[in-house]
């Protein structure tokens, strides 16, 4: 692998590690979203190449159609690439994101800012 496919392979299990289950769309949003990024095409592309690769070597397991989680020995790479307390803690921040943004659509939708939030919860 070269120096960019390998960040981007570390970059792909971290993702599919911080949002799993999740489908090859999910976790290209993502990666876009966290690291800004404009060449959408080209990195998809790339994306979709590691997470075949992934796929025909076992790496990563079914659980719906479309829908992946990693297997233990890639779940071994994510805890080497980072800790289980930052990826806890972007959660923490994903989940708060998502509520904002449901609170948000609830109020525009006319539900009460009260209900929407303890929905979201």
């Amino acid at each position: 692998m070269s120096v960019p496919s390998r960040i981007l392979f570390e970059r792909y299990i971290i993702i599919l590690r911080l949002i799993q289950p999740a489908r090859i769309q999910d976790i290209i949003n993502m990666h876009n979203t966290i690291f800004n990024i404009t060449e959408e095409e080209r990195i998809s592309r790339l994306i979709k190449k590691i997470h075949d690769n992934m796929k025909r070597e076992q790496r990563i397991i079914q659980v719906r159609r479309g829908t992946y989680i990693l297997d233990a020995a890639s779940m071994n790479i994510a805890s080497r690439l980072v800790k289980e307390r930052n990826l806890d803690n972007e959660r923490i921040f994903l989940m708060k994101r998502q509520r904002k943004r449901y609170v948000k659509n609830a109020r525009r939708l006319g539900l009460s800012a009260e209900s929407a939030s303890q929905n979201s919860r």
